[in-house]
């Protein structure tokens, strides 16, 4: 399934925004339940195509990964954050 423009660049705006906004997570600026609020509007607002694809998929934490295992460099910083 080939995207058309539209979604293309509803797509691009919606990742865009959310890079911005996983940094300000990580940096500490919001909560975790802030960044769920901020995407949530950003998926009504953007409507991009992966909305369907990762709905509710809080990929960034290994706790929401289910069946998705970090590779090693992964686990490896991870782990060193853990302490």
């Amino acid at each position: 399934m080939q995207m058309t423009p539209e979604e293309f660049e509803r797509e691009k705006r919606y990742q865009a925004v959310m890079y911005f906004v996983r940094q300000m997570l990580e940096q500490g600026l919001i909560t975790k339940e802030e960044y769920c609020q901020i995407d949530t509007r950003n998926r009504a607002k953007f409507r991009p195509v992966t909305d369907t694809l990762l709905s509710g998929k809080f990929l960034l934490y290994p706790e929401s990964r289910a069946n998705m295992p970090a590779g090693k460099e992964a686990r490896c910083h991870e782990n060193s954050n853990e302490t």
